[in-house]
C-alpha cells in the first residue's frame, strides 16, 4: 500500500511504544540495597572495583576540569586579516585571485611536506 506520489503511507503514531521511567527511590532504599550487595559473599573485591571505578571517574572529571581552566584560543587580543572586494569585480578577476591564492596556498604545503620529509628521514636514519 503507497500514499501520494508512490510514498510510504504517512503513519499517526511512533512505531516504538512508550518507555515507563524509572521510580523515584529514596535514600534509605538506595543505602539497604548497597549494604546487602556488599554483605553477600567476598568483600575485597567489590571494594576494590568499587574504589577503581570511583578513582577513574574522578580521574576523568578532574582531567575536564583541569582542561578547560585553559583555553583552546591564546591568551591576548586576536588579530584577524580580512580582504576587501570590491563590488564590481568581473569574473575572470576573482578567477585571476584564485590562482594567486591556490598558488601560495600550494607553495605553503610543499615547504611542510619537505619539513615532514626531512623529519622521516632523521627517524629513518636512527632506526624508527
Amino acid at each position: 500500500m503507497t500514499g501520494a506520489a508512490g510514498l510510504a503511507p504517512r503513519f499517526a503514531g511512533s512505531y516504538l511504544p512508550r518507555m515507563a521511567l524509572p521510580r523515584p527511590v529514596r535514600p534509605s532504599i538506595l543505602f539497604a540495597d548497597l549494604r546487602r550487595a556488599l554483605g553477600e559473599g567476598d568483600r575485597r573485591h567489590k571494594l576494590f572495583f568499587g574504589a577503581l571505578s570511583i578513582g577513574i571517574t574522578s580521574l576523568i572529571v578532574t582531567a575536564f576540569v583541569v582542561e578547560s581552566r585553559w583555553g583552546v584560543m591564546p591568551e591576548g587580543e586576536q588579530i584577524s586579516y580580512v580582504a576587501d572586494w570590491h563590488n564590481d569585480r568581473t569574473d575572470a578577476e576573482i578567477a585571476a585571485q584564485q590562482k594567486i591564492d591556490q598558488a601560495a596556498l600550494d607553495k605553503q604545503r610543499e615547504e611542510k611536506r619537505r619539513a615532514w620529509q626531512r623529519v622521516d628521514r632523521q627517524l629513518t636514519s636512527v632506526g624508527l
